[in-house]
Formats: structure tokens, sequence, C-alpha cells
């Protein structure tokens, strides 16, 4: 491996692409770590050569006017012995790709954080006259405390017209505006568009425009796709309207700025808890749902790094059924959908909690009546328990009935629900326990250990179910082994 460009000692290979490689590196002049993200002159030639190098130049000149939080920073430019470099803001994060699970809406709570920082972000870079032209979930890190950093300002356009021809049509089909698709000029509202996709994907589990890029483009020119509340009746329609919006085929009919978008998006999340206030679980299950997977969905060509820091945890809904195959009929039906409600008020835990609530579950309403103490606050059993009702008149059931106290089809009386729930108290362990399995998680996932543990102990005061669902976390049985056996437990 090379060890040097220019002043950066070389550590290490990140990624490579079809421009070059990106490679962490360390700049030894201030003491940084950076990523160094390079162009492969030797897979260039004549002309094209000249006016991509020329390109690269400009767009880091651009992206290095962007100084904020959320946007990966550029640092320097350079010309070496052959090789085109941009020193990057180095990110111990995962691409937001790899939280997206097919057919399974993210969390709420993570869905707005994300969507927030994504936004400001982009309104301080379209104020300073930089569009991005490449939103999409592989462009945007997440951090393990769940702050967002959008990296590729500018430079994906480059990347991808060395893929084609310079000058062509650039961009990700799927999340593509229709000006863009045109080859049109473009400013802040077709960030906007992709942006719109994004939060349909991460409210639904499902983009709106799919398939082939011939089809995509044809569905992103003519077609406008269900609302996200017909995918996801929890969702208030107020959502709808928010979507609809961003990614409407004109450019005049759209938010005019990120700021507007961020603003009607904050309403309709207003709406969907009642107005309540976001609270520490609310952090804590925001932090769970950005917990790296354990499985990656496929990334992109990298062009930052990612970071191999921690255990993984599998996002709430992730690929393999949480149920037996004895699991009665019933059951299999019912659950897949029941999960996805579940994770939508609850995160990451909604699989662990379903399996364990089915193996004593009768049926259906019993099993409701399992998981509804999980759900903290009142205007999260409520929706869940809308949920429940839709998923029954989807699967041609009855609605929810004698066993969830709503055989009426309402919600559960407030003095019911609090009976249920234990009265929103829940029994502590012992802060010396908690803390000694807090140390032993620590070694084997990292900084996460402490809202796992905190979450833990507030779903049991069983020292043997408390430490058996830490354990859970942990990803290979030889992992969950070490961890009780340092306990001292069989």
């Amino acid at each position: 491996m090379i060890e040097k460009i220019g002043k950066y000692r070389i550590d290490g290979v990140l990624g490579s692409g079809a421009m070059g490689v990106v490679y962490r590196a360390f700049d030894a002049n201030i003491a940084r770590v950076v990523a160094l993200k390079t162009i492969r002159s030797e897979l260039l030639d004549g002309l094209q050569e000249s006016e991509l190098v020329a390109r690269f130049r400009n767009e880091a000149q651009a992206s290095g006017r962007l100084v904020h939080p959320n946007i990966v920073a550029v640092y320097d430019y350079g010309e070496t012995d052959g090789v085109t470099y941009i020193a990057m803001e180095y990110v111990d994060g995962t691409g937001l790709n790899a939280f997206l699970v097919p057919n399974v809406p993210m969390n709420l709570n993570a869905c707005i954080t994300c969507m927030t920082q994504l936004l400001r972000a982009l309104d301080y870079a379209h104020s300073r006259g930089v569009v991005h032209r490449d939103i999409k979930p592989a462009n945007i890190l997440i951090t393990g405390s769940a702050q967002v950093k959008v990296t590729d300002f500018g430079i994906a356009k480059i990347e991808s017209s060395a893929l084609t021809q310079v000058g062509a049509v650039i961009g990700t089909p799927s999340y593509m505006s229709p000006e863009q698709f045109r080859g049109e000029s473009v400013d802040g509202r077709s960030d906007l568009f992709a942006v719109g996709i994004l939060l349909y994907q991460m409210l639904t589990g499902v983009r709106p425009f799919s398939g082939a890029a011939s089809v995509v483009m044809q569905q992103i020119m003519n077609v406008t796709p269900a609302n996200p509340s017909a995918l996801q009746p929890s969702l208030q329609p107020a959502f709808d309207a928010v979507v609809q919006k961003a990614i409407a085929k004109q450019a005049d009919e759209r938010f005019p700025n990120a700021l507007a978008f961020l603003a009607a998006l904050t309403e309709a999340h207003l709406q969907q808890t009642g107005g309540a206030a976001v609270t520490e679980e609310d952090n804590e299950r925001t932090v769970l749902a950005f917990r790296k997977p354990e499985h990656s969905a496929p990334a992109a060509p990298p062009t930052q790094p990612g970071s191999a820091a921690s255990a993984p945890l599998p996002p709430a809904g992730a690929t393999g059924s949480a149920l037996p195959s004895t699991a009665p009929q019933w059951l299999q039906d019912f659950a897949p959908d029941l999960q996805v409600a579940l994770s939508m008020q609850i995160g990451p835990m909604a699989r662990l909690l379903l399996k364990n609530a089915a193996r004593e579950a009768t049926d259906v309403d019993d099993l409701c009546t399992k998981l509804l103490p999980h759900i903290s606050s009142e205007q999260g059993r409520k929706q869940f328990l809308d949920s429940v009702r839709a998923i029954k008149k989807k699967l041609g059931l009855s609605t929810v009935g004698a066993a969830l106290g709503t055989g009426t089809g309402g919600a559960l009386p407030a003095t019911q629900l609090s009976q249920i729930s234990g009265g929103g108290t829940h029994l502590q362990l012992s802060a010396e326990m908690m803390e000694a399995a807090h140390q032993k998680l620590l070694a084997h996932i990292g900084p996460i250990a402490k809202v796992v543990v905190k979450r833990a102990a507030k779903l049991t005061n069983s020292p043997a179910e408390f430490y058996r669902l830490l354990a859970e976390q942990l990803p290979t049985e030889q992992a969950r082994s070490k961890f009780l056996s340092e306990l001292g437990l069989p």
C-alpha cells in the first residue's frame, strides 16, 4: 500500500470507487486524522482527465466554504505525483442506507431527528450557493450519537460523470428530480425533492419510485405515489401534505427552501404526538435506532469512511423472523405488521419484545395486551392500538376486543392504560447491579451500552431476565456466553 500522498501519511484504505480510493490519512503538521479522497489519473485520459480534475478542484473550493456541524468539512486540495486529492473531515459514522430496512418504517423520532439536521445543513449550503445534486442515504452519515453528517457536496457530480460522460445527466435515479432527468439547471429545490423521497422511505419503509432506471424516470416524471398514511395508517395525514409538496413535479410547487420544509415537517410531527415534548426516552430510542446494524445494506462506492467500532444491534424489523417456524398461523400472519407498529413507538427493542410476548400469547388481543405496557406514553399507546385495529381490518379480523378493553373500537381509557403500564413507573434493579452490567457490556458494544442497560432495566426487575435482555444485544452465541460468564452466570 502507498505510504504517503503529499504531506499526508496513509494509514489505511477506507473504500474505493469508480474515480479512485479513499484513504484514512494523518496530517502530522496539525496532528489531525483525515479522509483523503483521490482521483486515479491512470483511469482517465486526455481532455476527460483535465476537465474532471478541474471540476474536482472547483467543487472542493465550493465545499471548502461550508463550515457546518452537519456537513463533512473539506480541509485541503492538492495534486502530487499523478494523484489529485481532497482532504476531508474523518467521520466515525455509518451511511444512512445501512439503517433503512425494506418494508419497515424508521422510528419516527429518529426520522425527525435525521431530517431536522439534514434540512438545516441544506439550508446552510443553499444560502451559500452550493447545491448538493445527489442527496441519497449513502451520502448521509450517522454517528454513534445520532449526529447527521452530509458528505460529497458537489463532488458526486464529478464521480457520476466519470461513469458516463462529462455533461451527462447527474444523480442517483431513485432520488433525482424531474428537472435533473430533463438535463435542466437545478437549484436547492432539486435537493429538497430528494429529501422528500428519503422522508417517504423513512416513514413507510419503501421508496415512492422504484425499479429499473427507465421505470423510475417515467414514475418521477408522471406518477404521483400513494400517501404515506395509506401505507402506514398510524401516520397523521399532515405527513402526506409535507411529502407530496416536497416531491411535486414542478419546482415552483415545492417548498421554497429547506427551512420552510422543516417548519412543515415539525408541525406534522407535533400533530402526530399531540404536542408532547421530546423526552429522554425518545432520545434514547433515537440513539438506538441509529445503532450500527449487524449486516449493513449494500453501500454505493464509498467516498467517506464508516466505522467498525462496536458490536451491532439489528434495527427494528431487521431481516429474519422474530418467531419460530412452529408459531401458530394467526401469529405468523399478524406479527410482521405488529412489529412495524410497535417499532414506530419503541424503536429497535420491538423485535425482541414481540418475540418474548409471543411465547405465552393465546390470541391477537392477548399478545397486544402483553406489548402495551412497554409503550411509555398514553399518546403512543393510543397510536399503537389504532395501528392494531388497522392491521386486523387488513387481515379480515375483528377489531381489538375485550382483552384490550376496546370492544367498541375506541382507545383504552387513560385510567386503564395507566393500570396496564404500571402507572408509568418501573421497578428498578439495584444501581450496583446495573453499573456492573454496564461496565461489562461496554467492552462488547461500546458507549451505547449505557442506553441498552437503562432500557432493559425499565422492562424487568428480574436479574435473570435483565441479563438475558442484555445478552440478546450481542451478535453471536459465543459473545453472549462470554458476556454472561463475565457476570459470573452460567
